[in-house]
């Protein structure tokens, strides 16, 4: 590739010091993949604009600087910036400022310091595509709307022949997008990591690589307009680093609660709140079918004299705090408090209430009470919470929650029922096949980890043994919604699709007969204290 210098010159547009502060928050591997079926035309233009129009390979009045050696880079005033400030410093930019050129000495520099990373037996089978082209840009954001992001992609492509064995090509790779990253950090720029292109064949039919190339990776550059500051969550110290041989304990790859500890789903909820609110997301029909069971819950519309006199609401095991948000705008006229396994998670699910001043964060420990809360929440929901949990820890929580509960109180109790479609749609996903392990039960998605339907007779038994008594109950969902239709049959075929969509509404036709809800997925309980 041949590049020319870039107009403004070094001397206008580089500023390594005078970063604007932020408070935003990102890690070195946040990635969102594409949209199924890609990004709209008006997506596309969106992102385009953000990019902008300038190019970095234009040919310029001035010389390049001699090539990097493996002893010395090309830029004579390059800033001194300390190797442990760098690494601890430099954080993801997501947001780049579209009207300021990034001058082609700096986009050399981040190539020489790719080119001096280690590589699997110094064969150095790589290729560095720059594109700063705006066609060329459009073509691949219609597979990823990442690459539009900023005005200067780095793809990192890695040779296929004697590579692939111990993933030696994505290795050297990750190896110079690593040293991109620190350089353009140190150099006063932003950078972010991309990893989701869309397809790898399309992706090097567009940059034009040979046949026994393959992108591995991107790198999106540019000055940012805030560069954030706030240290990213990490998971803590002693559950990731061991001497000699793992002393941990797996977080399991089972979907059922009877495979899993208490502890071990502690580290669960605090491993899925490490991406912060970017990734915990919820589905249209979870969120709407929460809200209206909150809407029974609190069927009062009357303010409260003063905030001492709120009553209070307390929503328990909200891990990620999106319904818990949702609900307290919602139902302003209560003091919102949520109950977590750990304070790091509970602050999380807390601090996504407005105003924060009226969540208040606590903390319980299986098969103990909570202190000083007896009898105080007039309030209590448990949203799809119970079949998280082991069987013991179902009925010590409901028992601690009936103590919480003030004696005039109603406690809502949301569950998806074994006796409905549920079981059908997970034999069918896990016939499927799909991710597994540690990496599948950690995803961003707030839907994945341990999980089972309940029958509702075994409900009943457990709130009998916690001393609560249902006075209410709710039965819906006997097929799903047309929302959670359309999500789930997206990628199917055509006939596929079709057809689950014909069996489904052939049930819903069915579901208004008397005695359907008996096979209702959802579940709804309002109890008091027995």
């Amino acid at each position: 590739m041949t590049l020319g210098s870039a107009a403004g010159g070094l001397t206008e547009s580089f500023h390594p010091v005078g970063r604007p502060m932020s408070e935003s928050m990102s890690s070195a591997h946040d990635q969102v993949g594409p949209q199924a079926g890609g990004p709209s035309d008006s997506e596309i233009r969106a992102a385009a604009e953000v990019a902008g129009t300038h190019r970095v390979s234009e040919a310029g009045d001035a010389t390049d600087a001699s090539p990097a050696s493996a002893s010395h880079g090309r830029m004579a005033n390059r800033p001194a910036m300390g190797l442990w400030e760098t690494l601890y410093e430099r954080r993801t930019t997501r947001k780049f400022d579209a009207t300021r050129p990034v001058p082609r000495e700096l986009v050399l520099e981040l190539l020489d310091a790719a080119l001096i990373a280690p590589t699997s037996c110094n064969l150095q089978m790589w290729d560095f595509v720059v594109v700063d082209d705006p066609d060329q840009r459009e073509q691949l954001g219609r597979l990823s709307l990442q690459v539009l992001s900023t005005p200067v992609s780095i793809f990192v492509a890695y040779g296929k022949e004697y590579s692939e064995e111990g993933h030696a090509n994505v290795q050297s790779a990750a190896a110079a997008m690593q040293n991109m990253s620190l350089a353009a950090h140190a150099l006063g720029m932003g950078t972010f990591w991309i990893n989701q292109l869309g397809p790898r064949e399309q992706v090097g039919h567009i940059l034009g690589l040979p046949a026994d190339r393959e992108v591995v990776c991107a790198l999106a550059v540019g000055w940012p307009e805030t560069y954030p500051t706030k240290v990213p969550r990490r998971r803590p110290f002693e559950h990731v680093v061991h001497w000699n041989h793992f002393g941990g304990q797996p977080i399991p790859s089972s979907p059922y609660p009877l495979d899993w500890t208490m502890d071990l789903i502690r580290d669960y909820q605090q491993a899925r709140v490490l991406n912060g609110n970017r990734y915990n997301k919820s589905r249209p029909w979870e969120m709407e079918g929460m809200l209206e069971a909150a809407k029974r819950l609190d069927s009062s519309a009357e303010a409260p004299s003063s905030e001492a006199n709120m009553p209070r609401w307390l929503d328990v095991l909200p891990v990620h705090g999106l319904f818990t948000a949702a609900m307290a705008r919602k139902h302003p006229r209560y003091r919102w408090s949520v109950l977590e396994l750990s304070e790091d998670v509970a602050r999380f699910a807390a601090k996504r209430c407005l105003p924060p001043a009226k969540a208040e964060a606590l903390v319980w420990v299986p098969g103990q009470s909570v202190p000083d809360f007896s009898g105080a929440f007039d309030r209590v929901s448990v949203v799809h919470r119970l079949e998280s949990l082991p069987v013991e820890a179902q009925l010590q929580l409901l028992k601690c929650l009936r103590d919480m509960l003030a004696p005039r109180g109603v406690l809502l109790l949301k569950f998806v029922s074994a006796r409905s479609f549920h079981g059908i749609a997970s034999w069918m996903h896990a016939r499927r096949g799909g991710p597994g392990g540690v990496e599948y039960v950690l995803a961003p998605d707030p839907n994945l980890g341990p999980f089972e339907a309940m029958m509702p007779a075994a409900v009943s038994r457990l709130l009998k043994d916690a001393g609560l008594q249902v006075f209410t109950e709710f039965a819906e969902d006997v097929v799903p919604t047309v929302g959670e239709v359309e999500f789930r049959t997206r990628n199917m075929s055509a006939f596929k699709r079709a057809c689950v969509r014909g069996g489904v509404s052939l049930g819903r036709l069915l579901g208004a007969i008397p005695g359907a809800r008996f096979f209702a997925r959802s579940r709804t309980l309002l109890l008091r204290r027995g």
